[in-house]
C-alpha cells in the first residue's frame, strides 16, 4: 500500500519577469519589451512560473524569462520591496491572482 502523497503548501513567490508585447496597440505601447516583478501564490517555482505566463498571456504580453524566482519570505529576508509591490502582494492574497510591480519599458520603437 502506498503512502498518501503530501501536496506542497502554497506560499508567496515573487520573481523578475522580461516581458515583450504581441501587439504595439498592448497595454505597454510602441515598446519592444519591458521588466516587471511579479507575485503569486504558488506551490513551486515550476508552478510560479505558469502563473506569471498565464496572467501575462490575459495582458498580451509574452513571458521571455522569469529570473530570480523565490519566495517572498526569502525575498524579504535580504531585501525589502517596494510600496506598490507590498500592495500587490495584499490583492494576490485576497485574489489569489498574480500581480505585478511597475512596468519598466525599453526599446521604443
Amino acid at each position: 500500500m502506498s503512502k498518501p502523497q503530501k501536496r506542497a503548501s502554497k506560499a508567496l513567490w515573487i520573481g523578475l519577469a522580461q516581458v515583450e508585447p504581441t501587439s504595439a496597440k498592448g497595454v505597454l505601447g510602441d515598446v519592444r519589451g519591458a521588466f516587471t516583478n511579479a507575485i503569486a501564490m504558488a506551490n513551486g517555482r515550476s508552478n510560479f512560473r505558469v502563473s506569471v505566463k498565464q496572467a501575462l498571456e490575459d495582458r498580451g504580453l509574452l513571458l521571455v524569462r522569469l529570473k530570480e524566482a523565490e519566495t517572498l519570505k526569502s525575498r524579504l529576508s535580504k531585501h525589502s520591496i517596494s510600496e506598490d509591490l507590498a500592495t500587490a502582494t495584499e490583492e494576490v492574497k485576497s485574489s489569489g491572482g498574480v500581480g505585478f510591480g511597475t512596468f519598466h519599458t525599453f526599446g521604443a520603437e
